[in-house]
C-alpha cells in the first residue's frame, strides 16, 4: 500500500472541485496496486484504516470525469480519466489514451477542457 503520487492525487483535487463529496475520501486514500495496459493504467485504490467508517458517496455507483483533458509529453492526443465509484467507495482512478500507446511514465502534466 502506497501514498498516492502527484499525478493521481491532481486527479483527485479536480474531480473533488466538481464534486464535492470526494473531498473527505481522499485523505484516507492508498494505492492498492498500477495496472498499465499499453493504453492507459488503472490505479486501484483502497483506504486506510482510519477512513473505513467514512459515510459511503452517494450515488454508491458511479463513474465520475470532468470535460477535459490531461496533456503529458510523450502523446499527441493526451489522457483521459475517470473514477470508479462502487458501494459508496472510490474503487479506482482509470486513465486511458485516445489510441495511442503509453507506458504509464507521467513527467509533466497539464488539464486542459475540451
Amino acid at each position: 500500500m502506497e501514498r498516492l503520487n502527484e499525478f493521481e492525487f491532481s486527479i483527485l483535487n479536480r474531480l473533488a472541485s466538481k464534486y464535492k463529496f470526494l473531498v473527505d475520501h481522499i485523505p484516507f486514500l492508498k494505492v492498492k496496486d498500477r495496472e498499465i495496459t499499453g493504453v492507459g493504467m488503472y490505479v486501484n485504490l483502497m483506504y486506510s484504516d482510519d477512513g473505513k467508517s467514512l459515510q459511503g458517496i452517494d450515488p454508491p455507483n458511479a463513474s465520475l470525469s470532468t470535460n477535459e483533458k490531461i496533456e503529458i509529453s510523450g502523446l499527441k492526443f493526451g489522457l483521459g480519466y475517470e473514477v470508479d465509484i462502487t458501494a459508496g467507495r472510490i474503487k479506482y482512478i482509470e486513465i486511458f489514451t485516445y489510441g495511442e500507446e503509453w507506458d504509464g511514465s507521467v513527467t509533466d502534466f497539464s488539464f486542459k477542457s475540451l
